[in-house]
């Protein structure tokens, strides 16, 4: 099939109803069909907004906690930094427990500008005599997440965190592996440049980093199989090795539910386990990473649910869509 922008194809997607009105005496008449059009992209276009922020915002403080700087996020032919930026400012002493992100007119390399603060505060984290969760990897952490100036943003839009926490919960073991897990709840509040009703997002979710101990990770193009990855720990080494997110497979289950920015609510669930591989970036440009597995399903208060189908594990830029029988793959 055709492949195309997602605004484009959704706001083509149409639930027709036809009416028919029949009367007495054997004399029927049939008005025009009656088209009812499943127009409006608003709440899924504001939804992927909110959640790629949700994300984006956990994934660069767990490299600056382990790290103290951004140089390998998203690194996959080059991390954050970008020469044309103007400044990235990280606060983070050794010893402390919080972490203090500064942008100013940042152009980073995943093509977004940045500017304003976010904070990390890992205070309330495990601590005993004999073991302090310290690092995004500790099982323990408990990592609050605020925006303390309100004056964060990306590409124009105000962001603002009403309510981040992040908690390690450990190894969990999940299909036979033993998996890094952490809980994510988010709720924040997107105002876009000229619009009056901001988007509201609230998410609960669960991540775990797939390739923890290494696996096997086979694709869905029937031309590389089964391929390997190795633990993301074996890259730093040392006796107490962090992640090294440049090798990442992490995976994403949870719910989340919403307003978008013309009112409409909404809500949705991942019924397959969506998966961002850090080793993947399709597309040349830019440094950006892309789901490349899992179904996400999404329902717009009184409308048909959207199930977006991301494949099995190809590394890609497409989809399917699907509204009711009617279905799409499109080019993300």
């Amino acid at each position: 099939m055709k492949k195309t922008k997602l605004s484009i194809i959704l706001s083509g997607l149409m639930i027709a109803t036809v009416v028919i009105v029949a009367s007495c005496k054997k004399s029927t008449t049939t008005t025009t069909p009656t088209t009812t059009p499943d127009t409006s992209t608003t709440s899924t276009t504001d939804n992927n907004m909110a959640q790629q922020s949700a994300h984006d915002i956990t994934n660069m403080g767990s490299q600056a906690i382990d790290n103290g700087s951004l140089s390998t996020y998203r690194l996959a032919g080059g991390g954050l930094v970008s020469p044309q930026s103007a400044s990235v400012t990280i606060t983070h002493a050794p010893g402390t427990k919080t972490l203090t992100i500064t942008f100013t007119n940042y152009h980073g390399l995943d093509g977004n500008v940045r500017n304003g603060t976010l904070e990390y505060d890992w205070s309330a984290s495990v601590s005993t005599s004999s073991y302090t969760a310290t690092y995004f990897k500790d099982s323990g952490l408990v990592l609050s997440v605020t925006t303390p100036l309100n004056d964060y943003s990306v590409n124009g839009n105000s962001i603002k965190i009403n309510k981040k926490t992040i908690r390690n919960l450990g190894r969990k073991y999940t299909g036979g592996q033993t998996q890094l897990t952490w809980s994510d709840t988010s709720n924040i509040t997107i105002t876009k440049p000229g619009v009056t009703t901001p988007i509201q997002w609230q998410g609960n979710w669960t991540l775990a980093l797939l390739n923890t101990n290494g696996i096997n990770y086979t694709a869905d193009d029937g031309t590389n199989g089964s391929t390997s990855y190795p633990g993301v720990f074996s890259g730093y080494g040392g006796s107490n090795p962090f992640i090294n997110w440049s090798q990442a497979i992490v995976s994403v289950s949870g719910s989340f539910s919403g307003t978008a920015s013309d009112g409409e609510t909404y809500s949705g669930n991942i019924s397959t386990p969506l998966v961002l591989n850090f080793n993947c970036t399709p597309d040349a440009g830019y440094t950006r990473f892309v789901y490349v597995a899992g179904v996400l399903n999404f329902t717009p208060t009184g409308k048909t649910t959207r199930t977006i189908n991301y494949g099995s594990g190809t590394c890609d830029l497409t989809c399917v869509v699907s509204i009711g029988s009617y279905s799409v793959t499109i080019t993300l």
